[in-house]
């Protein structure tokens, strides 16, 4: 199955996160093992937004030459520490399916984004707006979309649909476009407190 998004001009999104829920019976769902790095990089988090299934741990490894202090605001997945120049931390396993917002004590205009969804079926889209889905069994499936910057309700947009034996694409098309990403730069560059 392939999910194509599109903005109202029917331009392709790329980077946009998509995932699927199946809405009938099954056993058990398998578990995502491939490992979610976050990086710090050029005082940015890099990837600005990712996808996580829960129970996965994210990982963070400082590419920069300084020391980062970063944090979530989140309800159930609350993270918090300092990750000095090479080092690479990993957080609990996530519990809570939510949006994390994440911010970086010493650079206080660093932001990123994790969703984390209570599927394996999750990636981004490609720079045709395209992301295929493998293995998903036919029957019905609420397929949803999420950015941090749409303007929607919890950033998410969704629809059922019934995947079937044959090629299946769904076509979703985003109502609003999305709201600019916030400058990922500080304005002036400093030496920080001496505990970092």
């Amino acid at each position: 199955m392939v999910v194509q998004v599109f903005d109202q001009t029917n331009k392709p999104i790329k980077d946009i996160v998509a995932f699927a829920i199946p809405k009938f019976a099954i056993d058990s769902l398998p578990s995502n093992t491939s490992q979610v790095v976050i990086d710090q990089k050029d005082k940015k988090f890099a990837p600005y937004m990712t996808v996580i299934q829960k129970g996965q741990k994210l990982t963070f490894e400082n590419k920069d030459d300084i020391t980062h202090h970063i944090y979530s605001v989140s309800g159930e997945n609350r993270f918090e520490f300092k990750l000095k120049t090479g080092e690479t931390k990993q957080t609990q396993a996530l519990i809570g399916v939510e949006e994390i917002a994440m911010g970086c004590n010493v650079h206080d205009w660093m932001s990123g984004f994790t969703l984390v969804v209570d599927t394996p079926y999750f990636g981004k889209t490609d720079d045709k707006g395209n992301l295929s889905f493998n293995n998903l069994k036919p029957g019905n499936y609420e397929i949803s979309v999420w950015h941090p910057q749409l303007d929607a309700e919890q950033h998410i947009q969704s629809q059922y649909f019934e995947i079937t034996q044959g090629l299946n694409t769904l076509d979703f098309v985003l109502k609003k476009a999305l709201l600019p990403i916030p400058t990922q730069q500080g304005q002036d560059e400093f030496d920080f407190l001496e505990e970092y």
